[in-house]
Formats: C-alpha cells, structure tokens, sequence
C-alpha cells in the first residue's frame, strides 16, 4: 500500500510538473538555509568537545573588584595551579598557558611568523587531547627549550623536511623540537601553533608572585567532584592565605570562578580570552531562524496546494465515488507532501556542498562539509524531513479529503468555511512578520557595524599601517624610520607597547591626589615614543606631549588621559605624581593630558589610563599621508633592503581594530542572507494566495468587468489584501524587533539608534516586493476575458 501511494504521489508530480516545481523551490531554499544554520549551531555548540576528559576540565579566572572599578580576567597568577594541585586532593591535574600571540622563529636566516605560541607545563597532554604526530607526549616538553609544533607551522617552516631534533632560534631562546601535533580544531577555545616548554622561562616556572596575573590555569576534577565546591575552597582557602595578604593594603577583592572548557565560548563574559567568542544567544536566535525558515517554507506547500485545490476536486470526488475512505486520502497527500520535501531535501544537500566553501571564503566562517556526516545532523536531517512532510501536507490533506464528493464532481470544493481563507492569510501573515523582523536586525546590525567605522575613537586610524617588530629590528629602528620619512608619502611613524584596540597593560601603582597622598590604584598604561600621538593624531588638551627637547622625559614623565583626571578629581592634572613600585623612590610626574581615545574597543567605555615613554617596542606603525600604494612600495623596499631574512607581514589599522566585532559582522552577513531567503520563500507563498484568490474570485472579478470595471481597479482591489497582510504583520515585527536589537545595541558601549528610517526602508521594500509578486497575479486575472468564465452560468 504504502508503495503505491509513492507511486500514485510521482506521477502526479509528474503530471504537475510548474506545481511540483514551485513547491520543491520554496521548500530546497528552506531546507537549505536551516541546514545551513544547523552546521553553523552545531560548530558552536561542539567547543572543546573533542578533548577525551572535557566533562571535568576546568579553567580558574578572576573576578577582582577596586575601590572605584571592577573587571573579570581569565587569567590568573603563576603560582595557582602547582598550588591547588598540591593542596586539593579533589584535583587530579593542572596546567598552565602562558604567552601567546606573534612570534617569530628563525632557521637557517629565514625567519617564520607563528600567530599563537605558548609556554605550557609539560602536564598539557595529561589535561587536553592533542593528537600527535610525531614524538611522545609523554616526555615532549619535560625539559627546558623543549618545543611542539603543529602540522601546519612544521611543513611551513621545514618544507617536508624531519623537523624532529631540529633547532629553532627566536630572540631569546633556542628551542628543540620535540613533537609534531595535528592542527588544532576550530573549535577549541585556545589555539596554539606552537607550545614550548614552561621550564624554559624562569620568570614563569620560579615565580611565586601573587601580584601578576597573566596566565591561563586549567585543572582536572576528579570524577564526580562538584565544580562549585571547589570553587568555594578556592576562595575559602586560597584568597585569604596566599591572595589577601598580597591585595587587602589596596582595598582590592579577588575572587576565583571556574568555567567548563566546553562552556567558554559559549558562556564566558571574562576579558583577554585568547580567542573570538561566541554567545548563546546568538545560538537561541538562530535556531529560531532555522524553525522560521521550514516553516515558512511549509506555509508556502500549505497555500500553493489549497490554491489548486478547485483543480483536485474532481479527483477527490471521484476517489471517494469510487470508495476511498477519508483516511486513505489523507495518507496519499502527506505521502505526496513527504516525496516533496525528500526531493527538496536531497536538492538542499547537493547546494551545501557547493554553497559551504563559497560561504566561508566570502563571509569568513569556518563550516565544514563533514559535519553533514556527524551523528547529531544526520538526526536533525531525519528529523526536518519528517517535520516538513507532515507539517506542510497536513492542512493540505485534511482540508482536500474533506471535499464532498457530490460538489467536488460538480466543480466546486464543497467547502464553505471562510476560516480556510483566514488561516491562510494569517500564515503569509506570519512569514512576512518573521521576514520584516529578520531585516529589521539586518540594517540595525549594519549600521551600528558603519557606526563603528564612523565612530570619532580619539584617534586617527586611517591609512596607518601597523607591524610587529623583533628585537634585532627594534634595535634599529630609528635608522628604519629616517628612511622611511625620505618619502613624502610616509608622513610619520612610531612604535608602542600596543596598539589601540588589542591589549593594555594593568598594574596597582600609587597615584597623587589633590592632597598631596599617595594612594593605590589599579591602572591602565602604554608605553610609547615621541611620535605616537603625532602618527595617530591624538590629541594634547593641556601640558604637552613627549619631546626629544626634554630628555628628562624617559625617566620621570607619564601622560594621563580625560578619564584618569576625572577619577582622580585632579584640579591641576599637571605635576601630579604616580610611583610605579612602593620600594621605589623614583616619582613620575604627569607632563601633559590628552584628551579621551578608545584603547579598547567600542563594547567598553573608556577607561583611565596613563602614558609613559618607551623607546624599545614591538608595535610600529607608520602613517602614509600621501599616495598609498607608493607608500607601502617604498616601505616593503626599505624593509627588505635593512631586514632581508625578516619577512615584513603588516596589515591596516582600520582593519585590525574592526577585527574585534568580527563575530558580528559574521552574524550580520548571515543574518541578510537568511532575510534574503525568507522573503523569497514568502515571495512564493505569495503567489500560491495570490493564485488562490484569483480562482477563487474569477467569477467576481469576470462580472466587475462586465459592468464596466478597469483593469487597474481590479488590480488594486486584488492587491489591496495583501498590503494590508504585511502591515498587519510588520506591527508585531517592530515591535519584537525594536526590543530586542536594543538589547543587542546596549552590549556596546557606545552605540547608534534605532530611528523610525529603519522602519519605513523595510516597509518600503517588503511593500515593494509584495506589490511586484502580487502584481502579476492580479494583471492576469484582471486581464482574462469574461465570457470564459462566465460561459458555464
């Protein structure tokens, strides 16, 4: 039985063929898209997964309170976790991270730039799975100037060559390769390319300062140990006996939390995680996409199927005529609504393989093919066909088996209830809804991404170029820059301890106050030179900047910014003191102020912070005031000609700063993407009412004409109804809408307004698209001669 309803179901597809196409149309863009989001959900919810002990691994962060500030950092200080390790029988094992960033390797006078190198205890694989290669986890980083490379680094600097035993150089150490692992999957937390032994750095291994923070602490729990109880022992036993005694003389509160590995990409809102994160709700807010979409997708089967249903009367007539029974027509049209969506899921499949590589090249995700694959998605598959099939062909079938067969012979539904009709203008209703919300957080997602580029951050970020030196390059940079100002086009250029947007650093130091007492504070700080607030345009509101004319500067000036005057309620900012170590007798004194520019990024305010003078940085930058691609060709040339075997990789400051909403430029793509698919998908749920009204009207519109109607008041008459459906359902999708990309603007610091020209612009394009795709359907009806549809009365 079951066969010959698939078979009866493929020959009416056949005999349908524009019908069964646009169904397979609406539902493959659905299913596609939904799929689509499936892989993107199931990469963010895979995090750190892969690691065999996951369930107990554990990272230690800090929660530290000032007197008249609070931050949360995922590190910690050095000595945490040999301590606990020691100390809590409920810890099996630890390990530590730190490091991290650029680093550069030298072999053979050609020099290779690793992004993430760390210095790691030699228990790292007794804590994460890494998949090795070659060497032995077991010893590959017990002794000092011990390194493991991953796949990718080792062919890259080694070209095929045995890496084992091989020695690579960088500006302090020498380091012996010990291992090879396989490259680290995309969805891990922590990155590294290369991860050298603790012991190599004493200032790491021996330190037992409770002061510094600066390092990433994992620990293993014991089966079945409860997180949260050793949480508390951290702060019952730890804080008070080896922490308080260090921070209490500042009126500064530690406390230790601990996260799951696998809910840190998820979960974690502590700064200087070491890499992007993701948010859950994010990952709420998609899967609710991807439900919109099928069903969407399975209104569009529910409308175009009840737009032909005058054309299966017959056939539905003559079934039960012939005996069918109502239960046997209704299984035959979810059979034909299951053959459909099998089609259609089989098309999605095909266009993924395609569409996945294009995605991630041009948008910048990560998504892998293989993944259809996994255990999780082949479910969700199973499941999305079996809920599309039976969603968007039961009204369908309930409502066509319900045709009396008498009326159904004669040419009509035999069918009278007018709630059909607002069933179906509720669910257009409804798509349009989801769709207008869905462009809605599309323009507000772009202009807030514009207002970040726009934004007035303090300081000039165009046209700079920005690199990383060493210290054989460091060492001569003075001779590099007079070079580089022989251009006309290179106007200026400076080194720092960082650049805007990517780090600070943070020490308690003791700071002046109005009456003259040294008081301790916890402080942001750069190092720079004499021309970084000429490269960058930042500008001096009152004293002066540092100056080569005053080579006291060095030793005894600090700059200070707006905010750090404001907390400190300073009245003259100038000659105010700070004392960078209580054992020292040295005093810095503040020389000039500037006014505020964002060291960090637009989701935090502007912090108070301190300037001192530094002449012997890592990041150089160099402002090209005139022709561009003359600049960066004189550049590179000069480069190359005083550092031939270091390889110079640079990249724009603009580009680096916006590098830190990466995610939600990702987000918004997706977000237009997926708004683009549903009206489409709408569009076709359009036609099918569109279709259904006209049929459904022919005989009226027939008359109308008759008794003198023209053809453009037809067509408004038909089209009025659906105009009036997208303001019905716009009003809920601002309203949704409005809430909640207002909550997502507030995650930003500073931020644009949601302003009522977001609204018109989508009412003026899903008006537009509505009165294009119905538009057509009401010229034809409207254009029809009369005496056809009239003939039979």
């Amino acid at each position: 039985m079951l066969r010959n309803y698939f078979m009866v179901a493929i020959r009416h597809l056949k005999r349908q063929p524009g019908y069964a196409l646009l169904n397979i149309l609406g539902l493959t863009i659905g299913i596609a898209s939904a799929l689509l989001i499936v892989l993107y959900l199931n990469q963010e919810t895979s995090y750190d997964q892969h690691h065999l002990n996951a369930k107990n691994i554990y990272r230690i962060s800090a929660d530290i309170t000032e007197p008249d500030n609070a931050f949360r950092w995922a590190v910690t200080q050095p000595p945490l976790g040999s301590t606990v390790n020691t100390e809590f029988q409920e810890i099996k094992q630890f390990t530590r991270f730190a490091g991290g960033g650029q680093t550069r390797f030298r072999l053979d006078d050609r020099n290779y730039e690793a992004e993430d190198m760390y210095l790691v205890d030699s228990t790292v694989f007794d804590v994460f799975s890494f998949n090795f290669i070659q060497g032995d986890p077991e010893t590959a980083l017990d002794a000092p100037n011990s390194i493991v490379l991953n796949q990718t680094l080792a062919e890259k600097i080694f070209k095929g060559e045995n890496p084992m035993g091989q020695l690579l150089e960088t500006e302090r150490f020498s380091y012996k390769v010990t291992g090879i692992y396989a490259d680290v999957p995309i969805t891990s937390h922590i990155r590294p390319d290369a991860m050298a032994s603790f012991s190599t750095n004493e200032r790491y291994s021996n330190s037992q300062s409770w002061g510094g923070f600066g390092l990433y602490t994992y620990v293993v729990l014991n089966e079945g140990v409860d997180p949260s109880y050793v949480e508390q022992r951290l702060n019952d036993e730890i804080i008070p006996k080896y922490v308080a005694t260090v921070f209490d003389q500042f009126d500064i509160k530690v406390k230790y939390e601990v996260i799951n590995i696998q809910d840190i990409h998820l979960y974690s809102d502590f700064e200087g995680e070491p890499t992007a994160l993701g948010n859950i709700d994010y990952v709420y807010i998609f899967l609710a996409v991807a439900i919109f979409l099928v069903l969407i997708a399975c209104i569009n089967y529910m409308n175009l199927a009840t737009a032909r249903s005058m054309r299966r009367s017959l056939e539905v007539g003559i079934r039960k005529v012939m005996g069918a029974f109502r239960a046997a027509l209704i299984r035959q049209f979810i059979v034909e609504s299951i053959v459909i969506a099998l089609v259609s899921m089989i098309i999605s499949i095909l266009l993924l393989l395609i569409a996945v590589p294009v995605i991630n090249s041009s948008v910048g995700t990560s998504l892998l093919l293989s993944d259809l694959l996994s255990q999780k998605i082949v479910f969700t598959l199973i499941g999305i066909l079996i809920f599309t099939g039976l969603v968007s062909g039961s009204y369908p079938a309930f409502y066509l088996s319900g045709f009396s067969p008498i009326k159904a012979i004669k040419g009509g539904s035999g069918n009278k209830r007018t709630g059909n009709v607002w069933l179906r203008r509720i669910l257009v209703g409804l798509q349009f809804s989801i769709s207008i919300f869905m462009l809605i957080g599309t323009l507000v997602i772009y202009q807030q991404m514009q207002f970040v580029r726009n934004a007035d951050l303090g300081f000039n970020k165009d046209q700079v170029v920005n690199f990383t030196l060493n210290r054989s390059t460091s060492e001569k940079w003075e001779a590099f820059r007079t070079r580089l100002l022989q251009n006309p086009n290179l106007t200026n250029a400076s080194t720092a301890t960082n650049v805007p947007g990517f780090g600070f650093g943070k020490n308690v130091m003791q700071v002046e106050t109005n009456d003259g007492v040294m008081e301790d504070y916890g402080v942001d700080w750069y190092g720079v030179d004499y021309d970084y607030l000429n490269v960058l345009g930042i500008e001096v509101i009152d004293g002066r900047g540092f100056s080569r004319d005053f080579p006291s500067d060095t030793a005894t000036s600090v700059m200070v910014n707006e905010s750090m005057v404001e907390r400190m309620g300073w009245n003259d900012p100038i000659g105010m003191r700070f004392q960078f170590d209580q054992d020292s007798t040295v005093f810095h004194k503040v020389v000039g102020v500037v006014k505020d520019f964002h060291h960090r990024s637009l989701y935090n305010p502007i912090e108070s912070f301190m300037i001192f003078p530094s002449l012997n940085n890592r990041q150089a930058m160099v402002k090209i005031g005139g022709d561009l691609e003359e600049g960066l060709a004189h550049l590179e040339t000069s480069w190359n000609e005083l550092f031939p075997n270091t390889p110079l990789e640079y990249q724009f400051l603009d580009q680096n700063f916006m590098e830190a909403y990466e995610s939600d430029q990702l987000r918004g793509q997706l977000f237009l993407g997926f708004a683009v698919m549903m009206i489409l998908i709408s569009g076709l749920g359009l036609l099918g009412l569109a279709s259904f009204t006209a049929e459904q009207r022919t005989k009226e519109i027939s008359v109308r004409k008759v008794l003198g109607a023209d053809v453009k008041g037809l067509v408004i008459l038909l089209v009025k109804d659906f105009i009036w459906l997208v303001l019905v359902g716009a009003l809920p999708a601002f309203i949704i809408g409005h809430k909640i990309m207002t909550n997502w603007l507030n995650d930003f610091e500073y931020h644009t307004e949601i302003n009522v020209m977001i609204f018109a612009a989508v009412l003026l394009i899903v008006g537009a698209f509505v009165m294009l795709t119905t538009g057509f359907q009401a010229y034809k009806a409207a254009t029809a001669n009369p005496s056809e549809n009239l003939k039979c009365e």
